[in-house]
Order: C-alpha cells, then structure tokens, then sequence
C-alpha cells in the first residue's frame, strides 16, 4: 500500500476530513487511499466513518500528523455520515487549527468604500484557497451586510461553509439594519457565543 492516492486533509477545519473521505467513498474507488489529518478528533472521526462502511482502515501516528489508509470494500455501504462523527471538539484540535476570522465592516481599509468593498471580497475569496482553513468566521456591524447583502461574498463564504467553516452573525447587528430575514449564509449568533469563540481561538484575524 505504498503507492497510493493520499488526501491532505490537514489544516481543514472539522468536519471537512470526514467530508473528504466520504467524496472519495462515493467515488466507488476500488482501490486503497489514505487521509492525512493533523488532530485527534479528525483521526478518529475519519477511521470510524471508513470502517462503517466496511473499509479496512490502519491508523499511522506520523511525526507531527496522522496517516489513515483506508481499503474500500465492495460491500461498502454508502451511507450518510453519522451526525455524531461530524461533531468538532475544539479543546482536541491544534491552536492553529482554531483561527477565528473576525470581520467588523463590510469594507476593508479606510478612504474609498469602492476600493474597500473589494478588497474584502478578495479578503473572503482567499480564504478559499488558504491552509489552514479558519474555524469560525464573525460578522459583527455592517460586516453582516457581507452574509446578507453582497452576492459576491455570500459566494465566497457558501464555499468556506461547504468545508466546514462556521459562519457567525450577529443578531443584533441583523436586526438593526432590518436584515434578519435577509441571511443567506451561515448561522444567527449571539454576543455570549462571540466571547466564548474569541477567547478559544488560537488566533483571530481582522481585515479591520
């Protein structure tokens, strides 16, 4: 099994590996892949999704990461994921792995609110491309505009979302510029659950 096709799930933000190696099941591979993932909850969410459908898996402690090798069966079932196995638990995964994004305005930079409305939409698209991937993204003031109102990140941010990307925005801020039944990506939040994901982040980064 040394040749074989490896999936670089390290530095996804969770459930994102469990997504991946569900992708490749559906695939109906008939041969051996393995997962590469960088914390103990991704390991073991990944092994036990592979086994429950009947794939043959062997778990590697590598230096610094995890190799799972996963031997689909024919018999292999394709179920749904389990929700369970979709579970994060922040406390098992790296510092890095819990980058908060915190974005307080729907323009980046001060001078030209045209620039600046590019800018962060360029802001947003990066992350697409950028490992690791942020754990949770916060909207807070007219930074919800960006959930509600401009298409070009709603875009953006629907993609981080598909990967596992939570998409926070302020209640208050959605009622005060009568957006709340304007949401389009991502999730209601709330000011308890913005301190409580700032003070377990390992890092936060702000256009701002």
């Amino acid at each position: 099994m040394s040749q074989v096709l490896t999936v670089d799930a390290r530095g996804l933000a969770c459930p994102q590996p469990v997504l991946e190696t569900k992708k490749l099941l559906d695939q109906s591979l008939d041969k051996p892949f393995a997962v590469l993932v960088d914390n103990v909850n991704s390991r073991e969410n990944v092994a036990r999704f592979a086994g429950s459908q009947g794939c043959r898996v062997e778990v590697h402690d590598r230096e610094g990461y995890f190799e799972i090798l996963v031997e689909p069966s024919a018999q292999a079932a394709k179920a749904e994921i389990p929700p369970e196995l979709l579970v994060c638990d922040t406390a098992a995964a790296p510092a890095d792995a819990r980058i908060v994004v915190y974005v307080g305005n729907d323009c980046m930079g001060r001078g030209d609110d045209v620039l600046g409305t590019m800018l962060m939409r360029g802001f947003l698209r990066t992350w697409i491309d950028v490992k690791p991937q942020p754990w949770r993204m916060i909207f807070i003031n007219s930074g919800v505009r960006l959930t509600t109102m401009d298409d070009e990140a709603v875009d953006a941010l629907s993609l981080l979302a598909e990967r596992g990307v939570e998409i926070l925005s302020c209640g208050t801020c959605l009622k005060h510029f009568n957006l709340e039944d304007k949401l389009k990506v991502g999730k209601v939040t709330n000011m308890f659950e913005v301190i409580e994901t700032l003070t377990q982040a390992g890092k936060v980064v702000s256009p701002d």
